[in-house]
């Protein structure tokens, strides 16, 4: 095999993500933390289903355009940073084969090559050890086999053992996936996703693909469908790339200075934005969704300075939220990462000037600033990794202040408070040399686990102890849905009369998974 069509490379990727889709429980399961939050697997397919579902949209016979709608779904699609990773990869492969119909080696040399590149741009801090690493030693792999005339499958079967091989050494490079006795879950989802393409182009493969009777949940159609014919005297390319990042199933044609368009977008006052200094000739609008109100607000100045957006997860924490004057809450968290377009659209709907983000989950920062790049809206993302954080970062906000200074301010709030969890345990290992059994309970400090007991109260208990300095003045306790009222105040008691010294307070937050998540200051 020498080449591949578009034919082809479509089939190629929904076996990658059906293959992927198949293993998702495995790729779970390589959380390093023993905790009920392994979500890697879901979040790397529910990224790439977004793509698929775009590509198999499109009838066409340039192998670029497919990757460049893969491109686009994986963008708005990504959830958790290994969502925002595969996104990036695939970003970088649609750049490598701009323009080509066809994808021969040379074209698969580059495409592992500005993929690694593009997506090691993407994170401020590559930590080696996970899919970077797998993706940047198959990049150099695909680099060092490549000759004339190779083989696709053969060159394809050397650049994914390599992946194999660097998959395995994870462990040793990364001492918390050692000692947890795991692969990278990223890594590996990766190579499930490489593995499910390579079976692509070795077998017979049927190219109907039903992908309705995957248990994902879709995201949400656009709302408008627009028809649009402008007349332009310049480069058509420049305002098709502006189409291109406001919609979904865009086809454009030019004719004698003519550009007609047709695609899905959310946001009508982005399509102002666009064609407002250009004469346009046709103009349709259907609204596919009733809920929404086709209105285009013409230079309406934001109503407010400022316009806050959380990621929450519980019944109580979402009311202080809503005391806190937060604009938008969006439901998610442990295993149920928002993706890319979740935070974007929420962004959009905010009439402000600035908009702040609390995304209160290390696995929701990088979706965060992805949306935010998205937007053309001045918005910043407070990196809270916990709920608890984002009250204490709100609870420092000044409206007369400049947006840089409230950053600060945020950033300081968050520096100062100390984060205990106390949740179950979903596997044996043993991490931070302690031993941890299925089913047991673990308290965790800022991340790390601190201990391991049979019962909640004790686990708790220790936590704090190991927890507690002299520095501490207020302990908040937020107890979650599967925590009694009068167990959860018992506890508090006990806390006050072991903690004389220190003001302590109860909370309901309602959080699922996590008995305890109690904030230090």
């Amino acid at each position: 095999m020498k080449k591949i069509d578009s034919s082809k490379f479509k089939i190629l990727i929904v076996k990658a993500f059906e293959l992927l889709n198949e293993k998702r429980d495995i790729v779970d399961s390589l959380n390093v933390f023993p905790v009920p939050d392994g979500d890697t697997g879901t979040n790397m397919t529910m990224t790439m289903k977004s793509g698929v579902d775009k590509v198999k949209s499109i009838d066409t016979s340039s192998c670029y355009e497919i990757a460049k709608l893969l491109s686009q779904g994986t963008l708005m699609g990504a959830r958790g940073n290994s969502g925002v990773i595969l996104s990036q990869l695939c970003r970088g492969m649609a750049k490598a084969i701009k323009g080509k119909d066809t994808i021969s080696a040379l074209e698969i040399k580059e495409i592992f090559k500005v993929a690694n590149e593009t997506a090691y741009k993407a994170v401020m801090k590559p930590t080696e050890g996970t899919i970077l690493t797998v993706s940047r030693l198959m990049a150099e792999e695909a680099e060092n086999s490549y000759i004339d005339n190779i083989d696709i499958d053969k060159y394809l079967l050397k650049i994914i053992n390599k992946g194999q091989k660097a998959l395995l050494d994870t462990p040793n490079l990364l001492p918390v996936l050692k000692e947890a006795k795991v692969v990278d879950s990223g890594g590996q989802g990766l190579m499930f996703l490489l593995e499910g393409a390579l079976k692509a182009l070795n077998s017979d493969i049927d190219i109907e693909t039903d992908l309705s009777k995957l248990e994902i949940k879709d995201i949400p159609s656009k709302s408008y469908n627009v028809d649009l014919i402008l007349l332009i005297d310049e480069d058509y390319k420049i305002l098709e790339e502006k189409f291109y990042n406001i919609s979904s199933s865009l086809s454009t044609n030019i004719d004698n200075g003519l550009l007609d368009v047709s695609f899905d977008c959310d946001s009508l006052n982005d399509l102002y934005d666009i064609i407002k200094d250009y004469d346009v000739i046709k103009l349709n609008i259907e609204n596919t969704n009733p809920g929404v109100l086709a209105n285009i607000n013409i230079n309406k100045k934001p109503s407010k300075k400022y316009g806050f957006i959380a990621i929450s997860r519980g019944e109580g924490y979402d009311k202080v939220f809503e005391s806190l004057n937060v604009d938008k809450i969006i439901s998610g968290g442990q295993t149920m990462n928002p993706s890319t377009e979740d935070i974007y659209k929420a962004i959009e709907k905010i009439d402000s000037e600035n908009v702040i983000i609390f995304p209160n989950n290390k696995n929701i920062i990088m979706s965060a600033k992805q949306a935010c790049d998205l937007s053309e809206k001045n918005c910043r993302v407070v990196e809270t990794k916990s709920i608890p954080e984002s009250f204490s970062a709100l609870l420092s906000f000044d409206e007369s202040q400049s947006l840089d200074k409230n950053m600060e301010n945020f950033n300081e709030a968050i520096e100062d408070v100390k984060v205990c969890e106390v949740t179950i345990a979903v596997r044996d290992t043993n991490v931070n040399n302690i031993s941890i059994k299925k089913n047991e309970y673990i308290g965790i400090v800022d991340n790390k686990i601190v201990t391991s007991k049979k019962t909640i109260d004790r686990t708790a208990k220790d936590t704090l102890v190991k927890a507690v300095d002299e520095d501490t003045s207020l302990i908040t306790i937020y107890y979650g849905e599967d925590v009694d009222d009068k167990e959860a105040k018992k506890f508090s008691k006990s806390i006050e009369k072991k903690f004389k010294d220190v003001d302590v307070e109860l909370i309901y937050g309602g959080q699922p998974l996590y008995y305890y998540t109690i904030t230090l200051e």
